[in-house]
């Protein structure tokens, strides 16, 4: 498995559940004030997920510290 299909898949996990709780608002299937700030919680913290690998996705095969997400290095660094 390398780096980039774990951020991908992770992605698209979070996507499904913001649609899920989308859908939850959208038809007002709240049981109370309680799961409402709930899930307004979670879609600020999914939010914040999916932009932190958004960024990562897009750096791509950019060398940073750690290593390149393309090439296999992710959380290993480059030796000379």
């Amino acid at each position: 498995m390398d780096g980039l299909w774990i951020c991908d898949r992770v992605l698209n996990i979070v996507r499904s559940r913001e649609q899920e709780i989308s859908l939850i608002l959208v038809n007002n299937e709240l049981g109370d004030m309680a799961q409402y700030r709930n899930l307004m919680g979670e879609i600020t913290a999914l939010g914040r997920i999916s932009q932190e690998i958004s960024e990562i996705l897009e750096k791509g095969t950019l060398p940073d510290d750690y290593g390149t997400l393309v090439t296999g290095t992710f959380g290993e660094t480059e030796s000379s």
